[in-house]
This record gives structure tokens, C-alpha cells and sequence, in this order.
């Protein structure tokens, strides 16, 4: 930059100063207000500002150097290497000694056209359009002229006719294409670009048969960019709509807390729905332990309403404990956990949010009385009408709405005498009983109504099979203290092995070299295929997942007699005979097993045995069916 002032006819005095000149005023934004140390070899620079008698142009150069804090220092020749360099030439080997300068060259690595011929006369398809090129056919030579190859040199290039470059490409032979795109796509200096930006890279510079193909899936093979890049598509799994159930067959659980301690130290709220008619139960914990939840669950539910089939809960800590677990397994009830990082599968999650809400407005500023309103509250959600059911808690449970404080003094029902009690008692409790096939039918509506919303912004997977390897969502926090930040932990990690079909969307995970250990339940919206490259070794996860929980004990109930608890192991026995009425009025052995009662009511609402009830699809109920046939006759008898 200094070389570009250039003053004609004037003394290399003149022309030091005004390089320097030029450069001050070049670098004005930097300068100004800081200490200047200008090094020179040439000393005579150092008498312009102590010039007596400046004229011309030394005048004004010396004003406007004086607005700067300058210092002038004289540099030798020997020691000024710095800026000499770039304007001495090379020293040689004889000069080497005495220049004082010691250049620095770098051999990068680089192939001859010998070599790079006999790279290409390895692969028969170029072998082939070299042969032909050279040889004597120029009809097979002109064939290949018009796609664009020629000869350079002895080696093979291509004109590529999509760019307007006049550089030619290099053709590849297939044994070096990988190497070529790991030094294109995985170096530091490609930094990992995707499909079409990796293409004209390489596009630039190579050319190889099937070279879209062959980028392509090797950027969608890269373990680094399945790992670590965003999927900017909509999530995966279409939303799967529970069966309707009977009353108190299934319940979902849930922990509502910490909170505030409350007078006796209640820090904890116990959730506990019906699925099928919403009734609710609240609970204070002191603690959220598994012991306290299966206390309150077997001592102020079961025993008040009755054992359910099935137990819908999270993962938490205390669901997946050795106690509850083996509570449930005890009392016959199946523990469905729903799938890690989806609160969504859980019914009660809707009741938390109505919860939450309610506590707020009751609360106010006394948050450390919410224990004294969770009786209210309880009343306030079983009393109030459900819109998917279009009934209440209440009515589906009892039959009957319950009396409101209001409903005491503004109830002007007259009291029934008992003649005229009988005759209407009966079409009360006509409707009553098909008011639940009503409910049932009107909850499918809304269910496919919802459905349709839901699946709008989302998209349908390819369901995985057994054995598929997929990428799990990674859900890190940060943590300032062993310095792990969350935004440089890989958004997918593994691969892991799908082992087994929950439902639809629901999986079950294990590592990839320990099948047999399940890792836990995923929803398809954390799970991504692995796409597993060829010629490298299969990664290991960079944090691998941890097996949550214990696995349950083999305790089973004994169908034959009621009530009793039988402890069987996990090894193959042969099943006792079941006994079945015979005719004549005998008891015999059934020669074919029956199917249990968890698997008739299965079987008979249209879910596949093998999956889970809680993530079923809506599907068409077929007309020779147990159940579409119950409803013909429940329309038939019903009386108009």
C-alpha cells in the first residue's frame, strides 16, 4: 500500500516522506488519539519535523503530521527484515549467508499427469473413453467429444456444459470418489455443506459418473450432519386417539408440584383421572415419593371405586420405582408409561393446566393455602360439563348431576310421592344406561374432528421395523459448572436398535450392541432412521442413554380362581388346563386355551392385541363386529 504514492522526479527523500504521509492519512481511523511508532531504515526521515525552514510541500506535510502523537525511529538495513522482505528478491544459496533474510517454501501435494493417468486407467469405464479418444475410430472419439471429454496431456478432463467456467473438471475413477468428498464435505475447511452446496464443489473441480447420486446419499450418510444439523420439516406421527373405555378401566396419574409447603407441610398434588368420564381426585403429598403415591393409590382410590385394568403415568421417578411397580403387579394392573420427553400421551397433563388455574385464581396472594382449595376444586371439575363427553363427570359416574351449593336454596324440584315414583324411575335409568353408548359415539366424533386438526401439522412416518437403527432427539440442559453447554451437544445421537412395536408411534429402544436391555419407550417425533455409511465403522453414541426404572417382577393373577395372587418365573412352563363347561352339564379340560378377559375387551374394540391401547388409531369398526352389532340392537330397542 505504501508502493502506490509515487511522486515523479523527486528525491528518494521526498518520496520516503510522502509514502509516509500517505499511509497516515490511509490509516486516519486507526490512528488518531494513538502513540505512532514509525521504524525506518532510512534516517533522513528524521529531520522533517525539526526542519527550520520547511518550504513547499515539507510545510505542509510537516502541520499535518503534527496532528498525530508520532515517534521516528531508525531501523537498520539487516534488521528491517520485516518490510524488506516483500520488496528484496529471493537470496540465493551463494547470498545466503550474507542477506540476512531466510525464505520459506512450502511443497503442497501434488500429482503429475503420469500419475494421474494411470489413477484413471485403473477404472474400465474411463479406460474405455481414454481408448476410445486416442484410437483411430473418430466416429467412438467424436461420441465422446460431444458429452464434452477430451485429452490433456494424457489425461482425461470433462467440459461441464451447466457451468459457465472455462476451467475443465478432472474425472475421478471410482476407488478415489470417497476421498474426494471427505476432503469436500468432512474437512474443516468444507464445513459440512448439504446436498446442493457439497455438489458444486465438487462439480467445480471433478467430475464421476453418477455424481448427484452418489453425493447425495453420502451427505445424508454423514453421522455428523445426522447428528448435529436442524430438520426444518414438520414433526413425524400423526395423532393416534385413545379407544373409549369403560368406567374406572383405565386411570392416568400425575404429579403436581413442588409447591409451596403448605400448613402441615403438603408440598405435592396427587392427580388422578378416569379416563373414560373424567372424574377426578386430588391428592396433598407431603412428599413425592413412590411410597406415599401407592398409598393414596390403593388406600383412598381403589378401595373407594375399585381395581382398574390399566395405569397410564409418566416416567417419573416415582411410577418407575420397585414399589409401584411391584404394587401393580401384585393387584393385577398394567402400568402403561408413556413415551420419554411426550407429555402429550398423558390424559392428566390437560387436567394440570385446568388445575393450575384454578389454583391461581383461588390462591391470590396466600400461596401457601392451596391445600384448603383443592376439596373445592375437585368439585368444580367433576361438577362441570366435559365437551367431548357432553356430560359430567359426575352424571357418567353416579348417574346424576350433583346438588351445587347454589341448587339448596333454589332447588323447586317437589318431592315425589311413591306411586308416582315407580312408573318414572324406569325411563331414568333406560336413559341412563344408554347414555354411555351416546358418550362413546359422540367422543369419536370429536376425536376424528381433533385428529384432523391435529395431523395438519403433522406428517406421516414410514413405520420402523425391528431392528431399524434410529437417532434419538437429544434433550441436554446446560451446565456452566463442567462446562456443557446445550448448544454444541449433538440434537441427535446414537444409533440405537428399534427391539419391539409399542404402538403406531411408540417404540421401544436398546442399545445397539445389548438388544435384550431396553432403554425405554420413544414417540416417532424423537426418533430419526439411521443411515448407516458403508465404508466407515458404526459410531457410539457421544452420550449414551441410560436404562430408567427396574424391570417388573413376574407376579400374575390366576384367572381360574378370583382373588388369588400366584408367583410365576420367567422361564418357560407348561400352562395349566383351564377348565371349561362340558356338555351335560360336566366339567372337563378345554383342549384350545381361551383367550383372557384383558384380551376379549382388546379384541372386541378393534385394537391389535400386541399394541397399546393408549395410542391406537381411529379406525372403521367393521359391520359383522361384536361391537357395531350391539350398537344396531341398542338402536333397535331403544324406545322413541
Amino acid at each position: 500500500m505504501l508502493a502506490a504514492y509515487s511522486p515523479q522526479r523527486s528525491a528518494t527523500t521526498l518520496l520516503q516522506n510522502g509514502k509516509r504521509f500517505w499511509a497516515v492519512e490511509r490509516f486516519r481511523p486507526y490512528l488518531d488519539g494513538q502513540p505512532i511508532i514509525i521504524g525506518s531504515d532510512h534516517q533522513p526521515l528524521r529531520w522533517l519535523l525539526s526542519l527550520k525552514s520547511p518550504a513547499g510541500r515539507l510545510v505542509r506535510w510537516a502541520l499535518k503530521l503534527q496532528e498525530f502523537d508520532i515517534r521516528f525511529e531508525y531501523t537498520p538495513g539487516k534488521a528491517n527484515v520485516v518490510a524488506d522482505t516483500l520488496s528484496r528478491p529471493i537470496c540465493s544459496n551463494e547470498t545466503q549467508n550474507n542477506c540476512g533474510i531466510c525464505s520459506v517454501i512450502c511443497d503442497l501435494p501434488t500429482k503429475s499427469p503420469t500419475q494421474l493417468r494411470q489413477d484413471q486407467l485403473t477404472d474400465p469405464e474411463i479406460q474405455k473413453i481414454v481408448t476410445e479418444l486416442e484410437g483411430v475410430d473418430e466416429l467412438a472419439a467424436k461420441r465422446w467429444s460431444e458429452r464434452g471429454f477430451l485429452m490433456e496431456q494424457g489425461v482425461l478432463y470433462r467440459l461441464n456444459p451447466d457451468s459457465d467456467a472455462e476451467a475443465p473438471q478432472l474425472v475421478i475413477p471410482a476407488h478415489q470418489v470417497t476421498d474426494v468428498l471427505k476432503e469436500l464435505h468432512d474437512a474443516p475447511t468444507a464445513g459440512h455443506a448439504g446436498i446442493d452446496r457439497t455438489y458444486q464443489q465438487v462439480s467445480r473441480l471433478f467430475y464421476f459418473t453418477g455424481m448427484r447420486r452418489i453425493i447425495t446419499d453420502y451427505v445424508k450418510a454423514c453421522i455428523h450432519c445426522q447428528r448435529y444439523k436442524a430438520a426444518n420439516t414438520k414433526p413425524p406421527g400423526l395423532l393416534q386417539t385413545p379407544v373409549m373405555n369403560q368406567r374406572n378401566e383405565v386411570l392416568a396419574v400425575d404429579l403436581f408440584g413442588p409447591l409451596p409447603p403448605g400448613k402441615q407441610g403438603e408440598r405435592w398434588i396427587l392427580l388422578i383421572e378416569d379416563t373414560a368420564t373424567r372424574w377426578t381426585e386430588l391428592f396433598p403429598l407431603k412428599e413425592a415419593t413412590a411410597e406415599a403415591c401407592a398409598h393414596v393409590l390403593i388406600e383412598e382410590y381403589f378401595m373407594r371405586f375399585g381395581l382398574p385394568r390399566r395405569l397410564v403415568s409418566d416416567n417419573g421417578v416415582q411410577f418407575i420405582s420397585a414399589v409401584m411397580r411391584q404394587c401393580m403387579s401384585i393387584l393385577g394392573i398394567k402400568q402403561n408409561l408413556i413415551p420419554l420427553y411426550h407429555p402429550e400421551a398423558n390424559p392428566a397433563e390437560r387436567k394440570n393446566r385446568d388445575l393450575k388455574t384454578l389454583l391461581a385464581q383461588l390462591v391470590e396472594c396466600d400461596h401457601t393455602s392451596w391445600p384448603n382449595m383443592l376439596p373445592v376444586i375437585r368439585f368444580a371439575l367433576n361438577n362441570a360439563k366435559c365437551r367431548t363427553t357432553g356430560l359430567s363427570p359426575a352424571y357418567l359416574s353416579f348417574g346424576r348431576e350433583m346438588r351445587s351449593p347454589t341448587e339448596v336454596t333454589h332447588d323447586l324440584r317437589a318431592v315425589l310421592d311413591k306411586d308416582n315414583f315407580v312408573p318414572q324411575i324406569t325411563p331414568y335409568l333406560r336413559k341412563f344406561v344408554n347414555s354411555f353408548s351416546a358418550v362413546r359415539e359422540r367422543v369419536e366424533t370429536l376425536q376424528d374432528k381433533a385428529k384432523g386438526y391435529a395431523d395438519r401439522s403433522r406428517r406421516p412416518i414410514e413405520t420402523f421395523n425391528e431392528g431399524d437403527m434410529v437417532l434419538i432427539k437429544s434433550h441436554v440442559l446446560s451446565k456452566s459448572a463442567k462446562g456443557l453447554t446445550s448448544k454444541f451437544v449433538p440434537k441427535r445421537d446414537g444409533p440405537y436398535r428399534i427391539v419391539k412395536k409399542v404402538s403406531p408411534t411408540t417404540y421401544h429402544v436398546a442399545h445397539v450392541d445389548k438388544p435384550d436391555e431396553v432403554l425405554g419407550k420413544y414417540h416417532v417425533n424423537d426418533l430419526t432412521l439411521y443411515r448407516e455409511n458403508q465404508s466407515d465403522a458404526l459410531p457410539r453414541p457421544v452420550m449414551p442413554k441410560k436404562k430408567r426404572g427396574r424391570p417388573p417382577n413376574n407376579v400374575k393373577t390366576d384367572s381360574r380362581v378370583p382373588g388369588h395372587m400366584t408367583t410365576r418365573h420367567a422361564e418357560p412352563c407348561a400352562e395349566a388346563p383351564r377348565l371349561s363347561p362340558a356338555a351335560g352339564g360336566m366339567v372337563g379340560l378345554a383342549p384350545v386355551p381361551q383367550p383372557s378377559s384383558n384380551e376379549m375387551l382388546v379384541q372386541e374394540r378393534g385394537r391389535p392385541p400386541g399394541l397399546e391401547g393408549e395410542y391406537v388409531a381411529n379406525r372403521p369398526v367393521p359391520l359383522d363386529s361384536p361391537l357395531a352389532m350391539r350398537r344396531i340392537l341398542d338402536r333397535i330397542t331403544q324406545p322413541k
